[in-house]
């Protein structure tokens, strides 16, 4: 890294905990940091700086300057109330999206209202959109309970003139990998918005600084690798290997008491690694001709190396896979793990806040090409928890509506850029981290079977991608056989949903 980037960091670490108390004493795990411009190429941190200092200080580059939209009514439906409209006075942050807010009505003459709506509690709003009523403008389902919302047609097309003239999902506020995910037979239903952050929600790679000295690796090994887009699914599994120690003297590493290469929720954390080495369950052109690849060559030949990476490389302790205890944390927190798969949120979080070690971040290593070799560039999945924006149909006013939502996006990517810079350079231990997270964004990647998780009463999670879990549970497994089973059911799913039947 540059002596200038790392002036950089300490002028901007100096200004950031002048704020720190105040901004982040009311972080959630569901707080914003960045959004998507560029999936083909992974940036640098200065140039994502230069990125959002484009717009920082400028209105936006195509909306109208002003707008008389006579008091109009925006209402969000979302059952994260506070990342829209949250309570003044409750943290520097979201005094800062309130402004944001005004500007938006003030420019506009418009009122931004938010209706809150249980986790679990989007059926209602499924059975009021399908007797006609408006409901609300904007809905924010999850991304696995958008699905039905899209296979009953419910959901506003954002490539009609009407939207499309004020929201371009290329631009950088907007991750165009969702342009991709929600497009059915040429009509794109659902938007991944800067009003929530997909960077916060995509898995990366944490790793143990102190395990990593022990194993012989320099101060900015890994680091190198990322930067020559060398860090890699053999690299990884390689220096896991040299982690793997027996602590508890019974002569193996078998117990959650002895120090591992790998941990993770595995099922959330393999389904990244398969975005990483662009293996997905159903595929698409631009919406068209959807057909099920989990047993194409090059996805059997992936997934048989992600089952050897998970169980027979032994790097991976299975022990480690409980989601209520979250063993996983607890064994990286405790420094019983090299590496910990997760997204990226948990440095918000106490636990990481509290590591008594130095800790790094990397992106999900780059997989398997198609072609041989690797990947050109580093992807991973957004986790399926994460808030789309959805126009219904029954909107009335989809013009208005339209004109808002980009606005509110905009202003959110400004604030939610500077919001990641300032967190990683304030709870990161090193320059280098602060750069990866200033990149996740790029890698931040959504997939079509996200959506299909609900439909069918979860049968497509069942029949389908629950075959991943085998897959990081079971050596040896029977791959090509496991995913070649469904293909007839899993294309009928497909092409129920994309019809809308």
């Amino acid at each position: 890294m540059s002596n200038y980037v790392k002036s950089s960091r300490f002028i901007c670490l100096l200004l950031c905990l002048l704020l720190s108390v105040c901004i982040f004493s009311g972080c959630k795990k569901d707080d914003a940091a960045s959004s998507s411009k560029d999936q083909s190429a992974v940036t640098t941190s200065m140039e994502n700086t230069e990125l959002v200092d484009q717009y920082k200080d400028k209105k936006h580059p195509t909306l109208p300057e002003t707008k008389d939209l006579g008091g109009f009514e925006m209402l969000y439906a979302s059952s994260n109330v506070k990342a829209i409209l949250p309570e003044e006075g409750s943290s520097v942050e979201g005094d800062l999206i309130l402004e944001t807010l005004r500007i938006t009505q003030d420019t506009y003459n418009c009122k931004i209202n938010v209706v809150e709506v249980a986790y679990d509690g989007w059926g209602e709003a499924q059975a009021a959109i399908l007797s006609g009523e408006q409901y609300a403008n904007v809905i924010m389902p999850c991304v696995w309970q958008s699905g039905a919302f899209l296979q009953s047609r419910l959901c506003a097309d954002y490539l009609t003139t009407e939207i499309s003239q004020y929201i371009d999902m290329s631009q950088p506020w907007w991750n165009d990998t969702m342009a991709y995910a929600s497009n059915v037979l040429g009509s794109v239903y659902a938007g991944a918005s800067a009003i929530e952050s997909p960077a916060d929600y995509t898995y990366v790679i944490f790793f143990n600084k102190s395990i990593a000295a022990d194993i012989g690796l320099g101060e900015t090994e890994l680091y190198d690798l990322w930067e020559k887009n060398e860090w890699n699914w053999d690299n990884f599994v390689k220096f896991a290997k040299l982690a793997n120690k027996d602590l508890d003297g019974n002569g193996a590493v078998d117990t959650t008491n002895d120090r591992w290469g790998f941990v993770c929720p595995g099922y959330d954390c393999a389904q990244a690694f398969c975005s990483s080495a662009v293996v997905a369950s159903v595929t698409t052109d631009d919406g068209m001709n959807p057909v099920y690849t989990f047993n194409t060559p090059h996805a059997i030949t992936t997934l048989t190396k992600l089952n050897q990476l998970f169980t027979t490389d032994g790097i991976y302790c299975q022990e480690s896979w409980n989601n209520e205890l979250g063993t996983y944390e607890v064994m990286f927190k405790e420094g019983r793990a090299l590496f910990y798969g997760r997204n990226l949120m948990r440095i918000y979080g106490t636990t990481f806040r509290g590591m008594e070690f130095d800790w790094g971040v990397l992106p999900i290593p780059i997989g398997p090409s198609e072609n041989g070799g690797w990947q050109q560039k580093y992807m991973s999945r957004v986790d399926h928890n994460f808030r789309l924006c959805i126009i219904p149909s029954t909107v009335e006013d989809k013009a208005s509506t339209a004109l808002v939502l980009e606005h509110m996006t905009y202003e959110y990517y400004k604030i939610i850029n500077e919001k990641i810079d300032t967190a990683a350079t304030l709870y990161c231990r090193d320059d280098e981290s602060v750069d990866v997270c200033n990149t996740i964004y790029n890698t931040s990647t959504f997939e079509i079977s996200q959506f299909l998780y609900s439909i069918n009463n979860m049968g497509w999670n069942n029949s389908v991608e629950t075959r991943i879990r085998d897959i990081v549970k079971t050596p040896a497994y029977d791959v090509s056989g496991a995913v070649n089973a469904p293909a007839e059911l899993a294309q009928q799913m497909i092409n129920d949903y994309f019809n809308g039947v």
